[in-house]
């Protein structure tokens, strides 16, 4: 740069002398530009070494970490081999996705949060520039391997092995996301009233309980440092579940005193998820049209036996029972320690069809009986046509009484007949002797009667005469008589019998429709009062929550 310089300055000069004339301002100009040029080569040098002396300082750090100090990664972080290792953990909830009822498996999106202390990774901040953290790949570094115990997929494993943060004092952060499929005990008994306590219970199945010791995280500082004993959820990310609501979440370590230091069984982390079911989707889809379908069984008893569809009906509504009762059955898991509750009123519903189904079926026998198939007792007329439908506020219609200007004549018997026959035979014809009574029933005026002149006989052929005569139509006229009145008593029979049906038909309507109602409040009571408890644990005064956070102590 200094040549290039004596060498423009030279040729100037030289130019100055050629030609013996002085130029000041151009001199100027070109000093200045080859002044700026000089400066931009000088800064761009002075960040291009910066730069790399920066990336230089955090390599050079990572490898006095794990390099110089030969870091093994499969050596617990401590000073002394009786010594243990104290690991921190937290759970954060990102998203309660499902629990499948039939699987009994809880699906759920979380973060863990580990947090332990590696004497071997602390460096003096002012020898590497000031650098207080930096990341380091999770394959590089010793981790406690703690592990989801109740796991229903057999995968232990987190989701992504993220950079773990380490600090210049030997703090170690790692946080994990993972999408845990873990077994949950459903209890089914007022579904789908009913409420659930799912776990995630963490262990290490690498070290005991006298190599590390699971903690819960300590937050705070100072008078507020506390330990966080429920799983933590953060509402920028949380999703809502549609189906289910959480009401506690808390968090415990325990240990077990039963079972030795030496097994990796003594100690974990639980946290706890009692979970209540929104019910909206049930009682919308399957309650309300099963309690509808179920009260039109009731409607089969207002419906006339002549009809034919009363059987049709109720078998109708047994067979929709039937295909929600398999709806439901498709949702909860295969067991036989309890009933669900919605099974319990399906069942229930069933029973009851079933018996008016029955019912029916007594209710037709007794309406097409007739008197030449059955004969009605004296009692069960008495009971079934006038005690029980007075009971039952059943009503009648009253018989129409025939309208008749003067008071009916008693029917005359042949022997009547034939005894005034020499009386009308000389005054009336045949047709009007046959037809007169007939036709004062029938409201038509009788045509009067002389009084006919009776002359002594001394033939006795003429009465035999009118005897032979009017025999036949007498007799036919007392057959037909017979015949009407058998068949009003055929009638009359039929239709106390189905009086009958109708009274068995009004009993079982107000037998079965309480018992139904009463039995469909009182089944689903169960289920509404059926709340989880106010708190987490039975016996333990402690609600968990961020707003009553206490600070637990921990013995060595």
């Amino acid at each position: 740069m200094k040549t290039a310089a004596v060498v423009s300055v030279s040729g100037a000069a030289e130019g100055r002398r050629v030609t013996g004339t002085s130029v000041p301002a151009m001199e100027l100009q070109r000093a200045v530009g080859a002044a700026s040029v000089l400066l931009i080569l000088i800064s761009g040098v002075f960040v291009s070494v910066s730069g790399c002396w920066g990336r230089n300082e955090e390599e050079r750090l990572i490898h006095h970490l794990l390099k110089e100090k030969k870091y093994n990664r499969e050596l617990r972080p401590v000073e002394r081999q009786q010594d243990r290792v104290d690991i921190f953990l937290a759970l954060t909830l990102s998203n309660l996705i499902s629990l499948k009822e039939a699987e009994e498996t809880l699906l759920s999106n979380v973060w863990i949060e580990h947090t332990w202390n590696d004497y071997r990774l602390t460096w003096n901040e002012s020898e590497f520039d000031g650098i207080s953290v930096i990341r380091l790949p999770s394959k590089l570094l010793w981790l406690p391997e703690i592990v989801l115990e109740n796991n229903n997929d057999a995968q232990f494993e987190v989701a992504y092995y993220c950079n773990v943060l380490v600090f210049s004092n030997g703090l170690c952060y790692w946080l994990p996301p993972a999408i845990f499929r873990s077994s949950c005990s459903i209890n089914v008994n007022y579904f789908p009233f009913d409420w659930q306590n799912c776990t995630l219970r963490f262990t290490s199945l690498t070290y005991n309980a006298k190599e590390i010791r699971m903690l819960l995280k300590s937050d705070g500082e100072g008078p507020g440092l506390h330990t966080v004993e429920w799983i933590v959820i953060d509402l920028a990310s949380w999703t809502e579940n549609g189906e289910w609501e959480i009401v506690h979440r808390p968090a415990k370590r325990n240990t077990y005193k039963h079972i030795p230091m030496e097994s990796n069984k003594h100690q974990d982390i639980t946290f706890y998820l009692i979970i209540r079911r929104k019910p909206l989707f049930y009682i919308v889809n399957i309650i309300i049209p099963c309690v509808l379908i179920s009260f039109l069984a009731s409607l089969v008893y207002y419906l006339p036996a002549d009809s034919g569809e009363k059987m049709t009906l109720s078998i109708s509504v047994l067979l929709a029972q039937s295909v929600f009762l398999l709806l439901v059955t498709q949702r909860l898991p295969v067991t036989s320690t309890s009933v669900p509750l919605i099974v319990k009123y399906l069942m229930f519903i069933m029973v009851l069809v079933t018996v008016v189904v029955l019912n029916c079926v007594v209710v037709l026998n007794l309406h097409f009986r007739t008197s030449s198939t059955h004969v009605m007792t004296m009692w069960t007329k008495k009971f079934f046509l006038e005690v029980l439908p007075r009971l039952l506020r059943m009503s009648h219609p009253a018989e129409p009484e025939p309208l008749w200007d003067g008071a009916l004549q008693r029917r005359s018997s042949s022997v009547g007949y034939i005894a005034a026959a020499e009386e009308y035979y000389s005054v009336k014809s045949r047709s009007e002797l046959m037809f007169e009574r007939q036709s004062v029933r029938h409201g038509l005026t009788a045509r009067a009667t002389p009084a006919a002149v009776v002359k002594p006989q001394d033939d006795g052929g003429v009465m035999d005469q009118l005897y032979g005569e009017i025999k036949p139509a007498v007799d036919g006229a007392n057959y037909i008589i017979t015949h009407m009145r058998n068949k009003n008593n055929y009638n009359e029979e039929k239709d106390n019998w189905s009086s009958i049906a109708r009274t068995v038909d009004r009993l079982c309507l107000f037998l079965i429709t309480p018992v139904m109602t009463l039995g469909t409040v009182i089944i689903f009571l169960m289920g509404i009062y059926n709340i989880p408890p106010a708190l987490p644990f039975k016996g333990d005064s402690h609600d968990y929550r961020e707003d009553n956070a206490r600070l637990l102590s921990y013995g060595q």
